[in-house]
């Protein structure tokens, strides 16, 4: 079995490449990237990742945008997001848990916890 894939779509570079670092230094999985909405959902679109780690405050298409077009299409509806957003209200988690999110993380996150959250719904939809 090949490595996992997984999609961080977040505006920030350092944040992509922060969380792209300490996910393929697990050894489990490969990351792609994407620094905005539109491209996002062009990348997922594509090359169809196993996992999604979904920013909310993005320029253009936003975070919740991107998770109502998710959802909204049969080939993406099934695969797994987890929202990683410094925009982590209770009603933004209430928002997120609506569109069917399958967790809302806030950041900062250690590497520990990310990799375990990130095992957590893998292993709850059988990926792992």
């Amino acid at each position: 079995m090949g490595k996992i894939k997984i999609a961080v779509i977040d505006d920030e570079e350092a944040v992509r490449r922060s969380l792209k670092n300490i996910l393929e230094a697990d050894g489990t999985y490969d990351v792609l990237t994407a620094e905005d909405g539109a491209r996002g959902l062009k990348l997922v679109k594509k090359r169809r990742p196993d996992l999604i780690l979904l920013d909310i405050m993005m320029p253009g298409i936003d975070g919740f945008e991107v998770l109502k077009r998710l959802k909204a299409d049969y080939k993406t509806m099934s695969i797994p997001v987890i929202v990683l957003s410094a925009w982590a209200s209770e009603e933004n988690r209430i928002k997120g848990s609506r569109l069917y999110t399958d967790l809302y993380l806030a950041k900062p996150i250690t590497p520990d916890e990310l990799l375990e959250k990130v095992a957590q719904v893998l292993r709850r939809k059988n990926l792992i």
